[in-house]
């Protein structure tokens, strides 16, 4: 019994019910919604053969979950691959909070999965739980900071449905073949997995891992909204981009592309912000190398404004964090095949990465 009172156990699939029912906290009261959003992310995840999480337990009564998102990476070549634990959707119950449980769950989780797992990465953390992960020995990898393109009218309007929903298809954007666009609701695993495989940078660095299993699982995310562009030459797309898209529909994060041609890219971005389908376009700062970089901010990307003030207000400006699926910490375990984990520049990261994308 750790802390005093409480029981914790791995997730087991009698705790189900439970479990879905104490995600309204965190997720919402949609029930449906909140089935098929567990479905989708822990049972029909590729790289587990059942959910990963921890449970807590009082009388038998479920009053907390930490869940683990198990996404594949690899480094170098893709025989070099290994799966990392992405923790999130930590629940407890209102009833039993400020009695150390997120951190409890979080240092059992630490015995279950070592040795089978070698990596912990977090893509999502907030103001509030920030000191517990620095507490369980996570390190900062980089800070998450976007990369902005708005105009003030976009961002005021923005703004002012800020707290709106609409379906996808109340938004701006229109479906079917613009010249060389072709925009879709719908991925394309082979095309994007060999787009992927020629874009990706040669060496060892650490990436996501994208084959054809994961763009036909990853984007059935009954959560959020995707819109795929593909920029076609004689049919074949050579380049992709996919966007995340706001509640509101105003907003279009940019989660994940490739491109076998050197100006494919910089002609996606430039039909979606010609086309309007955005009021504010965003991408993390670390998803891009020097290149993407200096095309967005050709285009009129940009760290600083409003919205970086407004957002580091709200939110604060949290980092990535891992850390190493071992008990007491050593400087080696932070290498993966010879790199080291902690500088961001040993990665090749995507804004798809995150569990929460």
């Amino acid at each position: 019994m750790d802390p005093s009172g409480y029981d914790l156990n791995s997730y087991r699939p009698e705790f189900r019910p439970q479990v879905v029912s104490l995600m309204q906290f965190l997720w919402g009261s949609n029930t449906q919604r909140n089935e098929s959003y567990f479905k989708w992310k822990y049972e029909d995840n590729p790289y587990t053969e059942s959910p990963l999480g921890i449970v807590v337990l009082q009388k038998g009564e479920v009053v907390g979950f930490r869940g683990y998102f198990a996404t594949r990476l690899e480094v170098g070549e893709k025989t070099n691959n290994f799966i990392a634990l992405f923790p999130g959707d930590t629940c407890v119950h209102p009833d039993h909070r400020r009695s150390g449980l997120s951190v409890a769950m979080g240092n059992l989780a630490i015995k279950e999965y070592n040795p089978r797992y070698r990596l912990f990465f977090n893509t999502s953390c907030t103001r509030s739980s920030l000191p517990g992960y620095q507490k369980m020995g996570f390190s900062p990898l980089s800070p998450k900071v976007y990369l902005n393109r708005y105009s003030l009218l976009g961002l005021i309007n923005y703004i002012l449905a800020a707290r709106k929903s609409f379906p996808l298809s109340a938004s701006q954007i229109q479906f079917g073949k613009f010249d060389n666009i072709l925009v879709s609701n719908q991925p394309r695993p082979e095309a994007m997995s060999s787009l992927v495989a020629a874009h990706n940078q040669k060496g060892s660095v650490i990436r996501l891992s994208q084959d054809e299993d994961f763009f036909r699982w990853r984007f059935s995310n009954p959560l959020n909204k995707y819109v795929f562009y593909y920029f076609m030459k004689e049919d074949i797309p050579t380049a992709y981009v996919v966007m995340g898209i706001s509640p509101n529909n105003q907003r279009g994060y940019i989660l994940d592309y490739a491109e076998k041609e050197g100006s494919a890219l910089r002609k996606i971005f430039r039909y979606v912000i010609k086309a309007k389908h955005f009021n504010l376009l965003s991408i993390y700062n670390f998803c891009l190398d020097d290149i993407l970089r200096h095309a967005l901010k050709g285009l009129g990307f940009k760290t600083y404004g409003l919205v970086r003030i407004i957002e580091r207000k709200l939110h604060g400006e949290l980092p990535l964090l891992i850390r190493p699926v071992k008990g007491s910490l050593m400087e080696s375990d932070f290498f993966i095949e010879g790199i080291d984990s902690r500088k961001i520049k040993n990665w090749s990261l995507k804004a798809i990465c995150s569990d929460a994308a």
